[in-house]
């Protein structure tokens, strides 16, 4: 079975991307999953589109 990928977008100095890591964490034990978990910075407002970044963390 393939792992489950989650990806958390989040601004430079946003304050809440690594408790949404460790919530997604959490969960993930819960469930008994082993995710791939990738933190994404985006840079800019291009990024952000480009994305469909909605605001930090995603």
């Amino acid at each position: 079975m393939r792992r489950p990928r989650v990806e958390i977008l989040y601004f430079d100095g946003c304050p809440n991307h690594e408790a949404a890591r460790a919530l997604v964490e959490r969960v993930a034990a819960e469930l008994q999953v082993e995710p791939e978990i990738d933190l994404v910075e985006v840079p800019d407002a291009d990024a952000a589109a480009q994305l469909r970044f909605l605001g930090s963390p995603t």
